[in-house]
């Protein structure tokens, strides 16, 4: 009978272990600290292969259970913060605006004349070349118009030629005693009239560039009040033959002491002063200027110079001689004062060159605030919760699920708004390259586009209303490739920019700026999500 009771007990002893070890389970999970939540769902088989196999309806259980508990991690952590700071900025002026305080300094050289002739055929009057030294201020109260005083010293050279045959009736011969007619043939006569100028020129001026170019035209018409500080004539070459015609006798004598050739360039009368009136001079200048500097243009062109009334205030005389001693010149002050000289109006044609100096105000300094972004490590030590879900079936099977806390996402809102602080980029005319302040705001923005990747932007040019549409197009798409480009050099990822040029369609709402300043502009913006849907 015992041997029985062991053979029973060989048999059955797997289950009781089993049971034992199942009764030991939930009593540790019922002990352990961690908090445990068990579902059980049942589920009746009655359509499956093991239920049509079984006289009685199979269920199977399953049981979900949920194990909450606790880790530490120990982990460096790198952040970024930033500091609000501030430095000093050098604004440049604007070149470009052409109002404003002028300076003008001028060389030249043109032929010029005393701009008189002679009522005979056989006298004429040459020019000569002339210099001229101008210097004047000019204001222009608008880019293409201005007005200007200043002063210039000029020289008019001329070149009296004489010639004819003068003859004076009924003279007496105090020797012979005799009435005889005197005759005077000019073999060569030259002589040179000299007058120095100093004028104050008043002028309205006339100035013209299109935008974006280095040349441009210039322009000044006006008058000016002269006033001859020295003035002179001097004969260089003078020949007359001396004869007379006695009638009594039917003779004529020559050739001799008193009727012969004589040189008169040794006489005193042979050089003297002018007599010179003031003068009211209109003149125009036309030329070319040319950008050397921001603040320096060259200007190349010609002018023209004439005077307005008659220069000559010389009492008028006839070529004459003396009587006692047959002398030539009798009260002579010049052919420029011969009765048979025309009026005077000096004038001048040439060409000068000179520089206008642009008075630009001094780059302004101005205090930035900016924000200097740095990387620290800290050693953070985190409490993780996780949670473990073990689904199970009574039937052999064991489904387990592991879920982690999704990751909160970044703020795009938050990107746009340090994005703004620095987001208008601005630039110089005619100009897409970018300044040093310009450099400064966009290494701020790619400190706050580094802590987003996922964020993008969108880079708008803009331009000023000045030029052609076209052209400012053209430029306000280079304006912006300019900016994604250098963001793309710092490591901003160049899929996560999109570029547009707006020309000059759509002005700055920024009134700190002038009206064409604030418009040349870039602006930086970050792409919401609502932009993407």
């Amino acid at each position: 009978m015992k041997n029985y009771w062991f053979l029973i007990l060989f048999v059955f002893s797997p289950y009781a272990m089993r049971a034992q070890s199942d009764t030991t389970r939930i009593l540790h999970e019922a002990t352990s600290p961690e908090r445990t939540s068990v579902t059980e769902r049942s589920v009746e088989l009655q359509d499956t292969p093991e239920a049509q196999d079984s006289q009685d309806s199979l269920t199977r259980v399953e049981v979900t259970t949920i194990h909450y508990f606790t880790d530490t991690l120990t982990r460096i952590v790198s952040t970024r913060d930033s500091i609000a700071q501030q430095r000093e900025e050098v604004i440049p002026t604007d070149s470009t605006e052409r109002r404003g305080h002028y300076i003008e300094a001028y060389i030249g050289a043109s032929y010029g004349s005393l701009g008189y002739g002679f009522t005979d055929d056989n006298s004429r009057v040459n020019g000569f070349i002339s210099p001229l030294l101008q210097l004047q201020y000019a204001y222009f109260f608008h880019p293409n118009v201005g007005v200007g005083i200043g002063a210039w010293f000029t020289t008019n050279t001329s070149y009296a030629h004489l010639g004819g045959t003068y003859t004076w009736e009924d003279k007496v011969d105090t020797d012979l005693e005799q009435h005889y007619t005197h005759t005077s043939e000019i073999v060569t006569w030259k002589e040179r009239q000299t007058i120095h100028n100093i004028a104050i020129p008043i002028s309205l001026q006339f100035q013209y560039r299109k935008e974006g170019k280095k040349a441009g035209l210039f322009g000044a018409v006006g008058v000016a009040p002269s006033f001859a500080v020295m003035n002179s004539y001097r004969v260089t070459e003078g020949q007359v033959t001396h004869s007379g015609y006695y009638p009594a006798w039917n003779l004529t004598l020559e050739n001799m002491h008193e009727f012969g050739t004589k040189d008169y360039t040794q006489e005193e009368s042979a050089k003297g002063k002018l007599a010179v009136n003031p003068q009211a001079i209109v003149f125009a200048d036309l030329g070319a200027m040319i950008a050397l500097t921001r603040q320096i243009d060259l200007y190349i062109g010609g002018y023209f110079q004439c005077g307005a009334n008659d220069a000559n205030k010389s009492e008028k005389h006839d070529l004459g001689w003396k009587d006692d001693d047959f002398s030539f010149m009798e009260d002579y002050t010049g052919s420029y004062a011969l009765n048979s000289t025309k009026s005077s109006h000096p004038y001048e044609v040439g060409l000068k060159v000179g520089i206008h100096w642009h008075h630009i105000k001094p780059d302004k300094h101005e205090t930035v605030d900016y924000f200097d972004y740095f990387t620290r490590q800290d050693t953070l030590v985190d409490l993780l919760s996780r949670q473990d879900t073990v689904i199970s079936e009574r039937i052999d099977t064991v489904l387990r699920a592991h879920t982690n806390k999704p990751i909160a996402p970044t703020s795009i809102r938050k990107v746009a708004e340090e994005v703004e602080k620095f987001n208008k980029i601005y630039f110089a005319f005619d100009s897409y390259v970018l300044t040093n302040k310009a450099k400064a705001y966009l290494n701020s923005i790619v400190e706050a586009l580094n802590g987003t990747p996922e964020a993008k932007i969108r880079i708008e040019g803009h331009a000023s209303s000045e030029g052609q549409s076209e052209y400012n197009d053209i430029l306000s798409a280079n304006r912006a490739k300019a900016v994604a480009n250098y963001l793309v050099r710092c490591g901003v990822d160049k899929d996560r920019i999109v570029t547009e040029g707006y020309g000059s369609r759509v002005p700055n709402e920024d009134t700190e700026r002038e009206a064409m300043n604030r418009d040349r502009r870039v602006e930086v913006k970050v792409i919401q999500e609502n932009e993407n849907q």
